[in-house]
Parts: C-alpha cells; structure tokens; sequence
C-alpha cells in the first residue's frame, strides 16, 4: 500500500512537473512570441522614427530655408521701403517742380500774348507809317515832278524868250510894256500856262 502511495505520488509529481514543464515551455513559447513581437514592434518604431528623423530633418532644413528667405524678403522689404520713400521724396520734387514750371509756363504765355499783341499794334503803326512814307513819296514825287515841269516849262520860255528878243531886233517893241515882247502892240506870250501833273506811287 506504501509502494502504490509513492508510486502514486511519483506519478503526479511527474505530470506535475511535466504540467510545469509544458507551461513554462508555453510560457516560453509566448514569451518568444511576444519578444518577436515585440522586435518587430521595436524595429518598425525604429523605421518610423529614421522616417521621423528624415523628416524632421527635412523640416529643419526647409525652416532654415523659410527662415534665410524670410530675412531675405525682410531685407527686401526694408530696401523696397526705402526706395519707396526716395521715390515719395523724386515724385514730390517732380510734383513741385511741375507746379513751378506750369506757373512759368502760364508767365511765359501771358508774355508771349502781350509781345504778340504788341507786335500787332507795332506792325499797324508799321503800315500806318509805310502808308504815310507813300503818301509822301507821292507828293514829294509830285513836288519834284513839278518842279521839273516848272523848270522844263522856264527853260522853254527862257528859249522863247531868247527867240523873241532875236525876232525883237528886227521888229518895232514898246516902251515901258513891263518887258512883254509885242508885235503890231499885242503881246506875242501866252497869257496862261497849263501845267498838269500825275503823282506817281513809289515802287513796291
């Protein structure tokens, strides 16, 4: 009874240690699956986070870019402002000096139509005086005109005259006749002269 006691007892110390056996190797088993699991766990956490590092590095490198260009375009920008107020400053010189010029402009022309009005009432006198010069180069034209008839007009009777007195010295003349040469005691000269003279206008 002893013998069949221990072999009992050796028995379920064997499945005992045999249970144990299996339920450390399945725990084992686990253990291994979850260490591979967990491998895998950790080697694809390790590629997201070289992805991770990837991109932020890409991200660092573009914020540096982002960054080079922002203080490139705040340069850019302070330049521009600084143009902007020479420009303001040029257009503001240009727009005074426009003013200045559209004011001389306006005197300039004020001027221009007062010579031109000028130049008018000179040009009128000009005629005017041009008019009067003819008018008066006609009558001096005239006056020497006449001039030249009377002195014409007393050489011929100068010649008449000299005629006469030649004929006189044949002929019978009178005393105190006040020196008209007379024949049969009639006077021989004409009594009235006809002079006539044509004014004539200078050349244009």
């Amino acid at each position: 009874m002893k013998k069949v006691n221990t072999v009992l007892l050796k028995n379920i110390v064997i499945v005992l240690l045999i249970g144990i056996a299996a339920f450390s190797a399945y725990e084992y088993v686990i253990a291994l699956k979850e260490k591979s699991d967990l491998m895998s766990q950790l080697a694809e956490k390790r590629i997201m986070i070289n992805v991770l590092e990837n991109e932020k590095q890409k991200l660092l490198t573009s914020l540096e870019k982002e960054k080079s260009q922002g203080q490139k375009l705040t340069k850019e920008k302070g330049e521009l402002i600084v143009n902007l107020k020479a420009s303001r400053h040029r257009l503001a010189k240009l727009f005074s000096g426009f003013s200045q010029n559209q004011k001389t402009l306006y005197a300039l022309n004020t001027k221009i139509s007062l010579l031109k009005a000028e130049n008018t009432v000179l040009i009128e006198q000009r005629n005017n005086i041009v008019r009067d010069k003819e008018v008066l180069e006609a009558k001096l034209n005239s006056l020497i005109e006449l001039k030249k008839a009377i002195q014409e007009l007393k050489k011929q009777a100068r010649k008449v005259g000299i005629q006469m007195i030649q004929q006189s010295q044949s002929e019978k003349t009178f005393e105190g006749n006040q020196g008209y040469i007379v024949k049969d005691g009639k006077p021989i000269l004409p009594k009235k002269v006809k002079i006539e003279v044509t004014p004539t206008l200078p050349n244009q």
